[in-house]
């Protein structure tokens, strides 16, 4: 979101008094988009609950009760280990109290003692800091950009295009990509599966049930943050091998097995 459409939708949310719940979990994994670096040591817009506590005098402001109308929700699954099942909730200090006081979490601190030692430690020795600028950051910016080529070299010919290619910072786990209006995003996944022995998600899968204005029936997100590269290469190229035959007969899914000898998870 652009910052104009951030600071507009803090300020619906102030005029409904309704509270934004940002999910802000690759906030901190961005990387430039031309190359130049692998790693963005500042965020590239203020967040929601940044705007939210500057805007207009912030939430201190007259006639605001301090409470805040935005709060980020981050993970640290995403980065320093899958599994760790621990995040953290910021807010205002009114917003901050109020979460304290909920029964999971006042009964003994958050449902994940242990691993709120470990992750406290690594805070405190700086660990998750230099984790995330010289190994996280780095590597999935890598991976990143030899998926990016591998789909504008097997995809777009094809015509799939890219969602906001025009991104001068990029980041996260995901590349989106628009297939052409007439194909089908389930039935390629399908075809993926059973024909080249890879999965990718259908725009299906991310859809906002009985929201005709989110729907995304003709694109597929490509996960390029786990695998090899040159798992990532050879995924995409078997991605794009099962959309030149959907293209040639019309998009049905199909039921026979294909290379089974590598499997790509997206």
């Amino acid at each position: 979101m652009s910052l104009d459409r951030r600071e507009a939708l803090v300020r619906c949310a102030r005029e409904f008094d309704a509270l934004i719940i940002a999910d802000d979990v690759y906030d901190r994994l961005q990387w430039p988009a031309d190359g130049s670096e692998t790693t963005l040591a500042k965020a590239y817009l203020p967040r929601l609950v940044d705007i939210d506590g500057t805007l207009d005098g912030g939430t201190e402001r007259p006639g605001a009760d301090g409470f805040g109308n935005a709060m980020s929700n981050g993970s640290f699954s995403k980065l320093i280990a899958p599994g760790l099942r621990l995040g953290w909730a910021e807010g205002t200090p009114k917003f901050a109290y109020g979460v304290s006081q909920v029964g999971t979490t006042k009964s003994g601190g958050n449902p994940s003692q242990l691993t709120s030692v470990y992750v406290n430690q690594m805070l405190e020795s700086g660990f998750v800091r230099d984790h995330l600028f010289h190994t996280v950051q780095p590597a999935y910016a890598r991976r990143y950009r030899v998926m990016l080529q591998a789909v504008e070299e097997a995809l777009l010919p094809l015509g799939c295009s890219l969602a906001q290619s025009d991104r001068s910072v990029v980041g996260g786990y995901f590349i989106w990509v628009a297939l052409p209006d007439h194909v089908d995003a389930e039935s390629l996944a399908e075809r993926c599966k059973t024909e080249e022995n890879v999965v990718v998600a259908p725009g299906s899968m991310f859809e906002v049930p009985g929201d005709e204005n989110v729907a995304f029936p003709n694109s597929i997100r490509l996960c390029f943050s786990w695998e090899d590269e040159t798992l990532l290469v050879e995924g995409v190229k078997r991605t794009a091998e099962a959309l030149g035959r959907m293209l040639k007969d019309g998009g049905k899914p199909k039921s026979q097995g294909g290379n089974s000898d590598v499997g790509n998870f997206w």
